[in-house]
């Protein structure tokens, strides 16, 4: 019976694979544990010599990545830890969560991965280097709509590691003698054949074609062979859990199981153990060449929830806005600074200085300045105002959408269609989203309103939002002093005030818990209207907010209906009636 490879297994020969091979330098770990990530980074660190990775993260920006401040011999810029150094061993580039890399970080894995050359122009500095690094970079399964189809194309090698809970064991001794042979097996035609029968029809390009011949020729040559077979080919697709031909009546790779002592190192049935001559003169090494006459077979079914499907994203929505990695398109209205995440510099003289890029603007020209005495130190710093470098900023959203949900008031009627307006606004927008929840059932305490805010309208949490199920209690008052308190933030405090701000309420006006129940999160035994006072009283700390427009979102015709449009007068919004009855 063939058993299941061990996740510990999988994870090892993924990495060595990576390792042996420059052409699989994207691993991909579905769901691995985030504290075992630095451990895995070591691991292929020091079978490749490297053992310091290097982390990339939401955080990431160019001038770290790309550049850095060199001291000796004399001050200047110096290629940054992206750009391979020639002579030293790779580097390990560690990813924590893929679908939340900046988008610094994103352009840098579309620029180095799966490239033969790469070309560095800034800061003065001009570098052509062959990639060599390797990265490894983790991603829940759920979150796979949310990163772009061609950034995940750059990580041939997938693994699902969510049952990895511990370090991996050191690197077996054969596979740094493998790494130390640099030659890889040759892959047959007839092996070529097998390849294009394990990929799924209908697979766009030919990268996963190209992915299992590599990992098949890997574990090849893993195994000190110098040429890979069929049953090396189905190694490799049980590696990926890839799905078994659906015409073939018995197991993948020529009838071999493939069982936890065969990929551990011990030998497999029908493997050839003679030496092939080694590969001519002028070969690509590393190239896979599949005969054109040879037709993929249909493969076997594979369910979207199978938690061993290498490739999610065929069966998941996308999640992400279109041109994810394009930097938004921004106006300026106001004549402050801007104040957001520094993503450069650029010349200037007053306001916002580059102390890094200021320094490294004038290091290049001290010699020329001061011929007499640069060669004594200490060495003072000339600078002149040319060199003066102020922050390039990264644009905040110019938009912001708050939207106060009134959960108990969602039955009988289609508040979607009600909504569908302002959502559009916000996402052709691409603005901010600020959600503050009221009267939901699934809610820590009833009696108090939630709220979380979101890059954009495609946050996974703003749809279940919009579908949470019905409470039994309306802190309205609670929900609007949340608003009160998220639009004074933006406007006053936050640093980067936003241009247009719309504030949509959804509510039908009843609300039944006072403020000051939900401040202490006991029900007193008698409300009476004190809710509703609490709630108008919020609503008149909204209307003497300036730059935002209001909308009151009404049900429709009922008992009681005075009350939004009490509501709406209070904080000075306009009152719009809700969709159809339901």
């Amino acid at each position: 019976m063939t058993m299941a490879m061990p996740t510990a297994s999988r994870v090892r020969y993924a990495l060595a694979c990576a390792a042996l091979d420059p052409r699989l330098r994207g691993v991909l770990l579905f769901d691995l544990e985030p504290a075992l990530l630095l451990g895995v980074g070591h691991w292929l660190g020091s079978l490749l010599g490297n053992p310091h990775p290097y982390v990339l993260g939401a955080s990431t920006v160019a001038n770290n990545a790309w550049t850095g401040l060199a001291s000796r011999p004399t001050l200047g810029v110096s290629p940054g830890p992206l750009v391979d150094k020639r002579g030293a061993p790779p580097l390990t580039v560690l990813v924590s969560d893929l679908a939340r890399l900046s988008l610094t970080g994103q352009r840098a894995a579309i620029t180095l991965l799966d490239a033969d050359v790469a070309h560095l122009e800034r800061e003065g500095l001009s570098v052509t280097w062959a990639p060599r690094s390797r990265w490894v970079a983790t991603c829940a399964r759920a979150d796979v709509g949310r990163i772009p189809p061609h950034l995940l194309d750059r990580f041939p090698l997938r693994v699902n590691a969510s049952g990895l809970h511990a370090d991996l064991e050191p690197p077996a001794e054969r596979w740094r003698r493998a790494l130390a042979r640099g030659r890889p097996a040759t892959v047959p035609d007839e092996v070529a054949r097998e390849v294009l029968d394990r990929v799924p029809a209908g697979t766009a390009g030919a990268r996963r074609d190209l992915a299992l011949a590599r990992i098949s020729r890997a574990l090849a040559t893993l195994d000190g062979r110098t040429r890979t077979t069929s049953a090396d080919v189905g190694q490799a697709a049980s590696l990926l859990r890839l799905p078994a031909p659906r015409d073939r009546g018995h197991d993948a790779g020529d009838g071999v199981a493939y069982g936890r002592h065969d990929l551990e190192g011990g030998q497999v049935a029908g493997r050839p153990g003679g030496e092939e001559p080694p590969l001519p003169a002028g070969a690509d090494g590393f190239g896979v060449a599949a005969p054109a006459s040879a037709q993929p077979l249909a493969p076997g079914p594979v369910s979207p929830a199978d938690p061993g499907d290498p490739y999610p994203e065929d069966d998941t929505e996308p999640e992400r806005e279109p041109g994810s990695l394009r930097s938004p398109t921004t106006r300026h209205s106001s004549s402050r600074p801007s104040h957001g995440r520094s993503i450069g510099s650029r010349p200037g003289a007053f306001g916002d200085l580059a102390l890094v890029a200021t320094i490294l603007g004038a290091a290049p020209m001290q010699a020329r300045r001061c011929e007499d005495h640069h060669s004594r130190p200490p060495h003072p710093l000339h600078l002149i105002p040319p060199d003066l470098r102020v922050h390039r900023r990264g644009a905040a959203p110019a938009r912001l959408l708050v939207l106060v949900l009134d959960h108990t008031c969602r039955t009988g009627w289609n508040w979607l269609d009600a909504l569908a307006p302002y959502l559009q606004w916000a996402y052709t927008g691409r603005a901010g989203v600020s959600v503050i929840e009221v009267g939901a059932a699934d809610v820590a305490n009833e009696l108090r309103a939630q709220r979380f805010s979101a890059s954009s309208l495609l946050d996974p949490r703003v749809v279940r939002a919009l579908e949470r199920p019905v409470g039994r209690c309306t802190p309205l008052a609670h929900g609007l002093d949340l608003a009160v308190e998220t639009l004074r933030h933006r406007l006053h405090v936050g640093r980067v005030p936003a241009d247009d701000v719309l504030l949509v309420i959804v509510t039908d006006g009843r609300g039944n818990v006072p403020l000051r129940a939900s401040a202490t999160g006991e029900l007193p035994d008698r409300v009476g209207s004190e809710g509703v006072a609490d709630a108008l009283a919020m609503a008149r700390e909204l209307s003497r907010m300036k730059r935002i427009h209001a909308v009151v979102l009404d049900p429709g015709p009922r008992p009681g209906a005075a009350l939004t449009r009490a509501l709406a007068e209070a904080c000075g919004a306009r009152l719009q009636q809700g969709g159809e009855p339901r």
